[in-house]
């Protein structure tokens, strides 16, 4: 049975009389429309803009958190209707909900809702997560969904599956855009070239943490051929801050199967599991370590790393491992993709459906990165890297220019989905 849908306000709903008026009626716009992004820092928010063109709306930096530390975003002040009714200039034509919005109550966010229908503002809401990765119980993150979709004038989302799950749970269109790049675009191979250098592993560097910058450099056409009997390959399991969709117990049997199959082939397997200094669930590094310890898996912990320690990590790597209980949507998946780093997933949420995707820029004989299996299943696993690993001469980094103009697409549906969400809160505000 779905979960009810709260009570949101409608478009000719009164307006709570304890909300102070912003000027009256809102009947025409600004000729520069902004835009408020949450996160606007973020990778993704930062992505889906044009690239050689200033969009044709102004996009508006994250409110500086008071007595945080500088670039932290959250808890995301341009949720917060006390913020936005400070200062007339803190409220956005549009307001654009990607993630954060776990730091207010289901009453604060329809507060927010009020604020916005009041000012004549526009919330746009793209779902990326219909659960939350970062926590296990989930209520508290579909009530805040059951806020936020049936108020959006406009709902977005990455993928077919999760547009579907949209529609039956509240009855709601989404607009689907494929997930932009997660390599800056300057880090990306231009085509066509050949050749690419491998990045200095830790041991190359003279550092065993992990922590120091990594010199790397990608190449469109270059090619990784499949192991062969005598090699070795190193498969490392990304298991990060152990956050609540993190089971790397889950995959312990799937990465046995997968040194069984390699080693049939005369192919030795090297696995480590990689996890940040002050994990979320100490319990659980306690028991990945005594289960690795069991079976001769390394486990490294290492402070995070900054994003080009991690793309240079990556591409020393043979294959990257995933190993999520549950989830929707993943953006590691997307840098492999960009990097042409093979990686296996677990069937989870829609995860799949986005791998099924071509890599922008990729030959037409390329194969995708992507692998996916079911932890329920071991087999799958092994299956999964091992076609991998012997289709690595046809694993392809996305190209600079491919990604670009997937950009600029993604883009001109952003302004689409904005000029549509605009037109509605206008002609809301004007029946006022």
């Amino acid at each position: 049975m779905n979960p009810a849908i709260p009570n949101t306000p409608s478009p000719d709903a009164p307006v709570n009389p304890n909300i102070p008026a912003l000027g009256g009626q809102v009947t025409q716009l600004p000729t520069q429309v902004t835009v408020q992004p949450v996160p606007a820092g973020h990778p993704y928010a930062q992505h889906i803009l044009p690239v050689d063109l200033e969009p044709s709306y102004t996009v508006l930096v994250d409110p500086k958190v008071p007595d945080a530390p500088e670039g932290q975003w959250w808890p995301p002040r341009a949720l917060d209707a006390d913020w936005l009714l400070e200062d007339p200039t803190h409220l956005p034509d549009i307001l654009h909900v990607h993630f954060g919005f776990e730091h207010y109550s289901p009453l604060q966010l329809r507060r927010l809702v009020e604020v916005l229908r009041q000012a004549g503002s526009a919330l746009v809401i793209t779902v990326h997560d219909l659960e939350n990765p970062h926590l296990t119980e989930q209520k508290a993150h579909l009530d805040r969904l059951q806020v936020l979709v049936p108020a959006a004038d406009e709902v977005l989302t990455l993928t077919e599956g999760a547009a579907q799950e949209i529609q039956r749970r509240w009855g709601r269109h989404a607009t689907v855009v494929p997930h932009p790049h997660v390599l800056p675009l300057e880090q990306l191979p231009v085509a066509p070239s050949t050749g690419r250098r491998r990045a200095a592993t830790p041991e190359d560097e003279g550092h065993d943490d992990g922590q120091s910058g990594f010199p790397f450099t990608l190449t469109a056409g270059a090619r990784r051929q499949a192991p062969t009997s005598g090699d070795t390959v190193t498969i490392g399991v990304h298991a990060k801050d152990l956050r609540a969709n993190v089971d790397p117990i889950s995959v312990m049997d799937g990465l046995q199967a997968t040194r069984d199959l390699l080693k049939a082939q005369g192919i030795e397997a090297t696995v480590r599991f990689d996890v940040h200094r002050g994990v979320q669930r100490r319990g659980m590094l306690e028991i990945l370590q005594k289960e690795a310890a069991a079976r001769d898996i390394q486990v490294w912990e290492h402070n995070r790393l900054s994003d080009d320690e991690l793309a240079a990590d990556l591409l020393n790597l043979d294959v990257s491992v995933l190993p999520y209980g549950f989830g929707t949507h993943s953006g590691w998946v997307e840098l492999c993709r960009d990097l042409g780093v093979p990686v296996v997933v677990n069937d989870v949420g829609f995860v799949a459906e986005q791998a099924a995707a071509p890599t922008p820029g990729a030959p037409a004989d390329a194969v995708s990165p992507i692998g996916v299996f079911t932890t329920a299943d071991p087999q799958s696993m092994a299956a999964a890297i091992d076609r991998l690993l012997d289709q690595r001469g046809r694993i392809h980094p996305a190209t600079r220019e491919a990604r670009a103009e997937q950009r600029e697409q993604i883009a001109a549906v952003h302004d689409e989905v904005y000029n549509r969400a605009l037109a509605v809160a206008r002609s809301r505000a004007a029946a006022r």
